[in-house]
């Protein structure tokens, strides 16, 4: 465990010594005394101990945390002085004035939360302290709103499910769903654990993903930057020099100078046609029809739809374990998965099997009928209904699955930056020879 010389150098700075309350894994409280530099490294050091801070302060200072604001010796409120000091950063105003600018909830904090929220559970925390902790000790001002409202919901006597359910932005239908499921089985605990694993498991999908598409999208922008900088300040020299000589100019040179002059003139205009139509393809794809129509585009592009085959497979296979699993009857979990699922093509091709289950027919049947999904994977659930085993079977596919989605994103990448490579190449060549072609001309009349 690092030790004081580990934050500051002997004889710099002095250090503050803290008072702090906390527990330990089994629940069990404690308090105590320990030097350290600022509120941050004191409960990283107090983590390596096993012990979550609950409330601290500088020795004579006002507490943090869940500790109410103590006044120093002499009643006057503590100082918050440079040095061996330490400033409030715990107090609602400071965390307010810091992150003000945090307006949402992202998946990695939902996913953190739920990691943090089973752990303690597990370790006999009650759920009302747990949640206690957990609002105080967060650092999102929305996040934190909403645990505080869910946290006076338990204190009114409402179940966890009930309480996030009023709030299903930041906790969905599937999520408020296993939370339910859970607290009916007696194994909250255990059902957290498992969509925290799930979350986790997404989150590090999304960013296997968006640092796949990372590179061509820079490629891409430096295209655009590069060709609009050689349209408006290189080709208009080289018009300039045309002109002087004379020359009628080859019809690729032409039409470069006719573009380069437009763009000179009404860039303004090509940036308010582009932006016009990002915002009017978002505002279609926000629509139903839209929506639908970009889903059935994308699953049809080479490449890019058999990866979104896999995330979309994977995603239904991987959930409706959890929530098998969590005890979620079959019928609710088919429609909590149709909604999470992400693309409408296989929302309604699920939405077909449930209708097709509740008539008696098994799940690998409408499945396959659909078309939608691997033969592969029709095949392995269809054993697993046979077999009794469905959940560990889905489990299976989905790890198997996710491998699948891993080779499919490097065969992305590796698609990919050759080709934004070959789109800048020919841009970037093409006004280069546009330019040049009638140097070749000035050259023969020299001649």
């Amino acid at each position: 465990m690092k030790n004081k010389n580990d934050y500051f150098k002997e004889g710099e700075i002095s250090m503050p010594v803290f008072r702090y309350e906390a527990i330990d894994k089994n629940g069990k409280k404690t308090s105590g005394e320990a030097d350290a530099p600022d509120q941050r490294t004191l409960r990283a050091m107090m983590k390596e101990r096993g012990l979550i801070i609950t409330s601290s302060s500088e020795k004579g200072g006002a507490l943090f945390g869940g500790g109410k604001k103590a006044p120093a010796k002499g009643g006057k409120e503590p100082s918050k002085r440079g040095g061996g000091g330490s400033i409030n950063t715990s107090s609602p105003k400071a965390k307010k004035a810091k992150k003000q600018w945090i307006s949402r909830v992202s998946s990695k904090e939902k996913a953190i939360f739920t990691r943090q929220l089973a752990t303690m559970i597990s370790s006999g925390v009650s759920l009302l302290r747990s949640m206690t902790i957990l609002s105080d000790q967060n650092e999102n001002p929305t996040f934190k709103s909403k645990l505080e409202m869910i946290k006076n919901d338990l204190t009114g006597g409402a179940s966890l499910s009930e309480a996030m359910a009023k709030h299903p932005k930041q906790f969905d239908k599937l999520y408020t769903s296993m939370v339910r499921a859970g607290e009916a089985s007696g194994a909250l605990e255990t059902v957290l654990e498992r969509l925290a694993v799930n979350m986790e498991k997404t989150e590090i999908l999304k960013g296997k993903v968006k640092g796949a598409m990372m590179y061509p999208i820079i490629v891409m922008v430096v295209a655009f930057s590069i060709t609009f900088l050689l349209l408006t300040l290189v080709v208009p020299t080289f018009t300039k020099m045309f002109t002087e000589a004379g020359m009628q100019l080859p019809g690729l040179t032409q039409a470069i100078v006719d573009l380069s002059d437009f763009l000179k003139v009404f860039w303004w205009l090509v940036m308010m046609i582009i932006a016009g139509i990002i915002i009017g393809a978002k505002k279609y794809i926000e629509t139903d029809k839209g929506r639908r129509a970009k889903d059935k585009l994308l699953l049809k592009m080479p490449l890019i739809g058999a990866f979104i085959r896999k995330v979309a497979v994977g995603r239904f296979t991987r959930t409706m374990a959890t929530l098998l699993e969590s005890g979620v009857p079959i019928l609710t979990a088919f429609d909590i998965v149709a909604e999470t699922v992400n693309n409408t093509v296989y929302e309604e091709a699920i939405l077909v099997a449930k209708a097709s289950i509740k008539e008696g027919n098994t799940i690998a049947e409408p499945l396959e009928a659909s078309g939608e999904f691997p033969t592969m994977v029709t095949q392995m659930i269809q054993i697993g209904e046979e077999s009794g085993a469905i959940t560990s079977m889905l489990d299976k596919v989905a790890d198997f699955n996710e491998r699948e989605v891993e080779e499919a994103v490097q065969a992305l990448v590796s698609a990919m930056e050759p080709l934004a490579i070959v789109v800048m190449a020919i841009v970037v060549g093409t006004i280069v020879v546009a330019m040049f072609l009638p140097m070749f001309k000035i050259a023969d009349i020299a001649g």
